[in-house]
Protein backbone atom coordinates (compact mmCIF):
# COMPACT_ATOMS: atom_id res chain seq x y z
CA UNK A 1 0.00 0.00 0.00
CA UNK A 2 2.75 2.48 0.74
CA UNK A 3 4.41 2.08 -2.50
CA UNK A 4 1.21 2.58 -4.49
CA UNK A 5 0.94 5.52 -2.22
CA UNK A 6 4.16 6.95 -2.99
CA UNK A 7 3.67 6.00 -6.52
CA UNK A 8 0.34 7.90 -6.75
CA UNK A 9 2.37 10.76 -4.92
CA UNK A 10 5.39 11.11 -7.76
CA UNK A 11 2.23 10.54 -10.68
CA UNK A 12 1.10 13.49 -9.19
CA UNK A 13 3.72 15.54 -8.39
CA UNK A 14 5.01 14.68 -11.87
CA UNK A 15 1.77 15.98 -13.17
CA UNK A 16 1.83 19.47 -11.35
CA UNK A 17 5.03 19.75 -13.10
CA UNK A 18 4.03 20.05 -16.16
CA UNK A 19 0.89 22.35 -15.91
CA UNK A 20 2.83 24.26 -13.32
CA UNK A 21 2.45 27.92 -13.39
CA UNK A 22 5.52 29.45 -14.65
CA UNK A 23 6.82 33.01 -12.71
CA UNK A 24 8.79 35.27 -14.83
CA UNK A 25 12.24 36.22 -12.96
CA UNK A 26 15.00 38.35 -13.85
CA UNK A 27 17.41 35.57 -13.61
CA UNK A 28 15.13 33.49 -16.00
CA UNK A 29 14.24 36.08 -18.07
CA UNK A 30 15.91 39.18 -18.55
CA UNK A 31 17.59 40.21 -22.03
CA UNK A 32 21.41 39.60 -22.40
CA UNK A 33 23.82 41.25 -24.49
CA UNK A 34 24.65 39.14 -27.35
CA UNK A 35 20.86 37.60 -27.35
CA UNK A 36 20.10 36.98 -31.19
CA UNK A 37 16.05 37.44 -31.53
CA UNK A 38 14.39 35.09 -34.59
CA UNK A 39 10.60 36.61 -35.39
CA UNK A 40 8.44 35.42 -38.06
CA UNK A 41 4.99 37.90 -38.14
CA UNK A 42 1.46 38.53 -40.12
CA UNK A 43 1.49 42.04 -39.51
CA UNK A 44 -1.67 43.97 -39.01
CA UNK A 45 -4.76 43.28 -41.19
CA UNK A 46 -5.75 39.54 -39.85
CA UNK A 47 -7.40 38.88 -37.31
CA UNK A 48 -6.00 36.51 -34.47
CA UNK A 49 -8.30 35.62 -31.28
CA UNK A 50 -5.79 35.26 -28.02
CA UNK A 51 -7.97 32.73 -26.56
CA UNK A 52 -9.36 32.80 -22.90
CA UNK A 53 -7.89 33.67 -20.07
CA UNK A 54 -7.84 31.95 -17.04
CA UNK A 55 -5.48 28.62 -15.65
CA UNK A 56 -4.44 25.26 -17.45
CA UNK A 57 -5.29 27.05 -21.42
CA UNK A 58 -4.40 25.38 -24.32
CA UNK A 59 -3.94 27.83 -27.84
CA UNK A 60 -3.30 26.60 -30.78
CA UNK A 61 -1.56 28.77 -33.54
CA UNK A 62 0.42 26.28 -34.62
CA UNK A 63 -0.79 26.46 -39.00
CA UNK A 64 -0.13 30.15 -39.26
CA UNK A 65 2.02 30.92 -42.40
CA UNK A 66 4.48 33.59 -41.45
CA UNK A 67 4.42 37.23 -43.93
CA UNK A 68 8.10 38.75 -42.93
CA UNK A 69 11.03 37.56 -40.77
CA UNK A 70 13.01 39.52 -38.84
CA UNK A 71 16.39 39.52 -36.64
CA UNK A 72 17.35 41.48 -33.51
CA UNK A 73 20.54 41.80 -32.08
CA UNK A 74 21.10 42.93 -27.81
CA UNK A 75 24.31 44.96 -28.37
CA UNK A 76 25.91 47.18 -25.17
CA UNK A 77 24.66 50.64 -25.63
CA UNK A 78 28.11 51.96 -25.31
CA UNK A 79 28.66 50.12 -28.81
CA UNK A 80 25.90 52.23 -30.51
CA UNK A 81 26.34 55.53 -32.85
CA UNK A 82 23.57 57.55 -29.98
CA UNK A 83 23.78 55.85 -26.94
CA UNK A 84 25.46 58.97 -24.79
CA UNK A 85 21.87 59.93 -25.50
CA UNK A 86 20.94 56.90 -23.46
CA UNK A 87 22.79 57.16 -20.30
CA UNK A 88 21.00 55.09 -18.35
CA UNK A 89 20.55 52.04 -21.07
CA UNK A 90 22.47 48.89 -19.82
CA UNK A 91 21.04 47.17 -23.22
CA UNK A 92 19.73 48.14 -26.65
CA UNK A 93 18.38 46.13 -29.40
CA UNK A 94 18.90 46.59 -33.36
CA UNK A 95 18.87 44.76 -36.63
CA UNK A 96 21.93 43.32 -38.36
CA UNK A 97 22.32 46.19 -40.40
CA UNK A 98 22.47 48.54 -37.57
CA UNK A 99 19.69 50.95 -38.90
CA UNK A 100 17.21 51.58 -35.98
CA UNK A 101 17.88 50.88 -31.86
CA UNK A 102 15.52 50.69 -29.05
CA UNK A 103 17.13 51.65 -25.81
CA UNK A 104 15.86 49.58 -22.47
CA UNK A 105 17.20 49.43 -18.86
CA UNK A 106 17.17 46.32 -17.08
CA UNK A 107 17.33 46.26 -13.32
CA UNK A 108 16.25 43.32 -11.15
CA UNK A 109 13.02 44.39 -10.48
CA UNK A 110 12.09 45.78 -13.96
CA UNK A 111 12.98 46.42 -17.35
CA UNK A 112 12.04 50.11 -18.77
CA UNK A 113 11.71 51.01 -22.29
CA UNK A 114 13.71 54.18 -22.76
CA UNK A 115 13.43 55.45 -26.23
CA UNK A 116 14.83 55.11 -29.74
CA UNK A 117 17.05 55.62 -32.56
CA UNK A 118 15.19 55.60 -35.87
CA UNK A 119 18.27 56.66 -37.90
CA UNK A 120 18.72 59.89 -40.08
CA UNK A 121 19.17 61.77 -37.44
CA UNK A 122 15.76 60.72 -35.89
CA UNK A 123 16.60 59.69 -31.49
CA UNK A 124 13.86 60.38 -29.08
CA UNK A 125 14.58 59.31 -25.58
CA UNK A 126 11.54 59.18 -23.67
CA UNK A 127 10.92 61.87 -21.09
CA UNK A 128 8.82 59.18 -18.98
CA UNK A 129 10.18 55.73 -19.28
CA UNK A 130 7.81 52.69 -20.01
CA UNK A 131 7.85 49.69 -17.99
CA UNK A 132 7.82 46.69 -19.97
CA UNK A 133 8.62 43.89 -17.54
CA UNK A 134 8.12 43.39 -13.90
CA UNK A 135 10.37 40.87 -11.99
CA UNK A 136 9.39 39.10 -10.52
CA UNK A 137 5.96 38.13 -12.34
CA UNK A 138 3.59 35.63 -11.74
CA UNK A 139 -0.32 34.83 -12.79
CA UNK A 140 -2.74 36.95 -11.39
CA UNK A 141 0.23 40.28 -10.97
CA UNK A 142 -0.41 43.38 -12.16
CA UNK A 143 1.28 46.44 -12.91
CA UNK A 144 0.70 49.95 -14.15
CA UNK A 145 2.98 53.07 -15.63
CA UNK A 146 3.29 56.32 -17.15
CA UNK A 147 5.27 57.26 -20.15
CA UNK A 148 6.53 60.31 -22.45
CA UNK A 149 7.79 61.07 -25.43
CA UNK A 150 8.36 63.40 -28.75
CA UNK A 151 9.88 62.70 -31.86
CA UNK A 152 9.43 64.65 -35.10
CA UNK A 153 7.08 63.41 -37.93
CA UNK A 154 7.21 65.26 -41.39
CA UNK A 155 7.10 69.11 -40.37
CA UNK A 156 4.77 68.17 -37.39
CA UNK A 157 6.41 67.27 -33.65
CA UNK A 158 4.34 64.38 -32.27
CA UNK A 159 4.09 64.37 -28.06
CA UNK A 160 3.04 61.04 -26.86
CA UNK A 161 2.15 60.08 -23.01
CA UNK A 162 0.05 57.43 -21.82
CA UNK A 163 -0.66 54.40 -19.42
CA UNK A 164 0.27 50.82 -19.56
CA UNK A 165 -1.19 48.17 -17.14
CA UNK A 166 -0.16 44.80 -17.30
CA UNK A 167 -1.76 41.47 -16.25
CA UNK A 168 -0.78 38.04 -16.09
CA UNK A 169 -4.28 36.87 -17.09
CA UNK A 170 -3.95 33.10 -17.90
CA UNK A 171 -1.07 30.35 -17.93
CA UNK A 172 -0.79 27.02 -19.87
CA UNK A 173 0.22 25.55 -23.06
CA UNK A 174 0.76 27.24 -26.49
CA UNK A 175 1.55 25.74 -29.67
CA UNK A 176 3.08 27.82 -32.25
CA UNK A 177 5.03 27.41 -35.71
CA UNK A 178 7.85 27.94 -33.99
CA UNK A 179 7.25 24.90 -31.29
CA UNK A 180 5.19 23.65 -28.65
CA UNK A 181 5.57 25.11 -25.14
CA UNK A 182 3.83 23.21 -22.34
CA UNK A 183 4.26 26.09 -19.71
CA UNK A 184 3.80 29.18 -20.06
CA UNK A 185 2.40 32.44 -18.55
CA UNK A 186 0.01 34.92 -20.59
CA UNK A 187 0.41 38.65 -20.14
CA UNK A 188 -1.99 41.03 -21.09
CA UNK A 189 -0.87 44.86 -21.75
CA UNK A 190 -3.38 47.42 -22.23
CA UNK A 191 -1.12 50.83 -23.54
CA UNK A 192 -3.44 53.83 -23.75
CA UNK A 193 -1.72 56.97 -25.42
CA UNK A 194 -2.52 60.27 -26.72
CA UNK A 195 -0.76 61.80 -29.40
CA UNK A 196 -0.69 65.84 -29.32
CA UNK A 197 0.48 67.08 -32.81
CA UNK A 198 1.95 70.75 -33.10
CA UNK A 199 3.34 72.15 -36.19
CA UNK A 200 6.45 74.03 -36.66
CA UNK A 201 4.74 77.69 -35.49
CA UNK A 202 3.98 75.71 -32.08
CA UNK A 203 0.28 75.87 -33.04
CA UNK A 204 -1.75 72.43 -31.97
CA UNK A 205 -2.95 70.84 -34.38
CA UNK A 206 -4.65 67.24 -33.08
CA UNK A 207 -5.18 65.22 -30.24
CA UNK A 208 -6.07 61.32 -30.93
CA UNK A 209 -6.46 58.90 -28.14
CA UNK A 210 -5.46 55.10 -28.86
CA UNK A 211 -5.67 51.90 -27.01
CA UNK A 212 -3.74 48.94 -27.69
CA UNK A 213 -3.78 45.73 -26.50
CA UNK A 214 -0.91 43.16 -26.64
CA UNK A 215 -1.01 39.45 -25.21
CA UNK A 216 2.63 37.83 -24.91
CA UNK A 217 3.27 34.35 -24.12
CA UNK A 218 6.45 33.80 -21.85
CA UNK A 219 7.92 30.58 -20.65
CA UNK A 220 9.99 30.02 -17.34
CA UNK A 221 13.54 30.77 -19.33
CA UNK A 222 12.66 32.87 -22.36
CA UNK A 223 14.57 36.11 -22.76
CA UNK A 224 11.81 37.22 -25.12
CA UNK A 225 7.95 36.03 -25.60
CA UNK A 226 7.57 32.92 -27.72
CA UNK A 227 3.90 33.80 -28.96
CA UNK A 228 3.00 38.08 -29.48
CA UNK A 229 -0.74 39.02 -30.60
CA UNK A 230 -1.72 42.41 -30.77
CA UNK A 231 -4.63 43.78 -31.05
CA UNK A 232 -5.11 47.82 -32.08
CA UNK A 233 -8.26 50.12 -31.66
CA UNK A 234 -9.78 49.05 -34.69
CA UNK A 235 -9.77 45.96 -33.57
CA UNK A 236 -7.31 44.51 -36.33
CA UNK A 237 -4.34 42.61 -35.44
CA UNK A 238 -1.05 41.07 -35.65
CA UNK A 239 1.25 37.75 -34.74
CA UNK A 240 4.30 37.27 -34.09
CA UNK A 241 6.69 34.72 -32.77
CA UNK A 242 10.28 33.24 -32.03
CA UNK A 243 11.21 30.55 -34.28
CA UNK A 244 14.42 29.07 -35.47
CA UNK A 245 12.40 26.91 -37.74
CA UNK A 246 10.79 29.12 -40.14
CA UNK A 247 13.49 32.76 -39.22
CA UNK A 248 16.30 33.93 -40.71
CA UNK A 249 18.58 31.70 -38.13
CA UNK A 250 18.25 28.48 -40.18
CA UNK A 251 18.27 30.54 -43.43
CA UNK A 252 22.39 30.83 -45.17
CA UNK A 253 20.81 32.43 -48.30
CA UNK A 254 20.38 35.81 -46.56
CA UNK A 255 23.82 36.05 -46.14
CA UNK A 256 24.46 35.70 -49.96
CA UNK A 257 22.09 38.67 -50.32
CA UNK A 258 23.17 42.07 -50.73
CA UNK A 259 20.78 44.93 -50.81
CA UNK A 260 22.17 48.09 -51.23
CA UNK A 261 22.30 51.35 -50.92
CA UNK A 262 21.23 51.26 -47.36
CA UNK A 263 20.00 53.51 -46.33
CA UNK A 264 18.10 54.25 -49.91
CA UNK A 265 16.87 57.20 -51.35
CA UNK A 266 15.78 56.62 -55.24
CA UNK A 267 16.57 52.83 -55.84
CA UNK A 268 16.78 50.12 -54.17
CA UNK A 269 18.96 47.39 -55.45
CA UNK A 270 19.45 43.35 -54.37
CA UNK A 271 22.51 41.75 -55.80
CA UNK A 272 22.81 37.88 -55.28
CA UNK A 273 25.96 35.53 -55.22
CA UNK A 274 27.19 34.27 -58.12
CA UNK A 275 26.28 30.67 -58.05
CA UNK A 276 22.88 30.75 -56.37
CA UNK A 277 20.31 29.08 -58.81
CA UNK A 278 17.35 29.49 -56.65
CA UNK A 279 14.78 30.84 -57.67
CA UNK A 280 13.14 34.34 -55.98
CA UNK A 281 10.07 36.11 -55.72
CA UNK A 282 11.33 39.19 -54.53
CA UNK A 283 8.28 42.09 -53.50
CA UNK A 284 9.29 45.22 -51.79
CA UNK A 285 6.97 45.35 -48.30
CA UNK A 286 6.00 47.99 -45.72
CA UNK A 287 6.24 47.62 -42.15
CA UNK A 288 2.53 46.73 -42.00
CA UNK A 289 3.38 44.08 -44.45
CA UNK A 290 1.48 45.41 -47.26
CA UNK A 291 2.85 44.12 -50.40
CA UNK A 292 4.09 47.58 -52.45
CA UNK A 293 5.69 46.70 -55.86
CA UNK A 294 7.94 43.83 -57.22
CA UNK A 295 11.28 43.81 -57.86
CA UNK A 296 12.21 43.72 -61.30
CA UNK A 297 15.43 41.82 -62.76
CA UNK A 298 17.94 44.64 -64.14
CA UNK A 299 20.90 42.41 -64.91
CA UNK A 300 22.97 39.17 -63.72
CA UNK A 301 21.61 37.96 -60.33
CA UNK A 302 20.77 41.85 -60.07
CA UNK A 303 17.47 43.18 -59.22
CA UNK A 304 15.82 46.49 -58.52
CA UNK A 305 12.69 48.90 -57.80
CA UNK A 306 11.81 52.48 -58.05
CA UNK A 307 11.08 53.44 -54.62
CA UNK A 308 11.61 57.51 -55.06
CA UNK A 309 7.35 57.49 -54.53
CA UNK A 310 7.10 56.04 -51.07
CA UNK A 311 7.36 58.10 -47.84
CA UNK A 312 10.79 57.92 -45.63
CA UNK A 313 10.29 55.14 -43.19
CA UNK A 314 11.69 51.22 -42.42
CA UNK A 315 10.86 49.16 -45.20
CA UNK A 316 11.15 45.44 -46.06
CA UNK A 317 12.27 42.79 -49.14
CA UNK A 318 10.93 40.03 -48.61
CA UNK A 319 12.36 36.92 -50.78
CA UNK A 320 10.32 33.95 -51.63
CA UNK A 321 11.17 30.41 -52.96
CA UNK A 322 9.51 27.88 -55.17
CA UNK A 323 8.49 26.03 -51.77
CA UNK A 324 7.25 28.85 -50.12
CA UNK A 325 9.38 30.07 -47.46
CA UNK A 326 9.76 33.36 -46.61
CA UNK A 327 13.08 35.64 -45.57
CA UNK A 328 13.12 39.58 -44.99
CA UNK A 329 16.07 41.98 -45.37
CA UNK A 330 15.14 45.54 -43.89
CA UNK A 331 16.42 48.73 -44.87
CA UNK A 332 15.53 52.52 -44.37
CA UNK A 333 13.57 54.54 -46.70
CA UNK A 334 15.48 58.52 -47.04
Amino acid sequence: MKRIYLTAIIIIFFTLGVTAQPVITYGGNAPQIGDHIYTSAVPYGSSFDPGSAGGNQSWDFSDVQPIISTESIAVDPASTPNGADFPEATIAFTDPDNLIFSYSQITSSAMFHLGNDQGSGNVFPYTDSRKEMQYPFSYNNTYSDTYSFAYPSALMLIHESGTITATADAWGSVKTPGGTYNSTLRIKKVMVSTDSTWNGDGVLMNVATDTFTSYEWYTATSHYFVLSIGVDSDGASSIAWTSSANGIKDNTLLSQITVFPNPAKNIINVKIADGITEKLKIDLVSSSGKELKPLTKTGNQQFSADISRFPSGVYFLRFKNCSGNIMTKKFVKQ
